[in-house]
């Protein structure tokens, strides 16, 4: 997935989060973010925690050891970098680490094993007009 960095002034900023606190949350929340012997670590709200090599991400290549240990959340939903000016969601980091085709397949293998009243009537249609063509 590549990411395009867009500049945004700060009132900008500002007004993004305060329309963000105000639609309902999608994103994973984070309750710490920190970096520690070369990895950054991100402690989500639900108890569950990750951690990634800096370098898996473009906006931390000319990063020092200086600029990582500045790493820390704006909100919960954002993980910042003041002095490398970066700003990344927690979903985005999540999709980029876990990858967005496999997401994308496992949503539409969960979807498709919901069983609903449309669907038992969709196939029980189908069923009448023979079924499935034999090979």
């Amino acid at each position: 997935m590549k990411v395009d960095k867009q500049a945004i002034s700060d009132a900008g900023f500002r007004r993004q989060i305060e329309a963000a606190k105000e639609r309902q949350v999608t994103e994973p929340a984070a309750s710490s973010a920190y970096y520690k012997k070369g990895q950054i670590h991100i402690h989500l709200a639900s108890g569950w925690h990750f951690s990634f090599p800096p370098d898996r991400f473009r906006e931390f290549e000319k990063a020092t050891e200086r600029d990582l240990k500045k790493i820390g959340l704006v909100g919960k939903y954002t993980l910042s970098c003041e002095p490398l000016d970066v700003d990344i969601s927690i979903g985005g980091i999540l999709i980029e680490l876990v990858g967005e085709k496999f997401i994308n397949s496992e949503l539409a293998r969960r979807n498709g094993s919901v069983k609903s009243e449309k669907k038992k009537t969709a196939s029980r249609e189908n069923g009448k007009l023979g079924g499935r063509p034999r090979k």
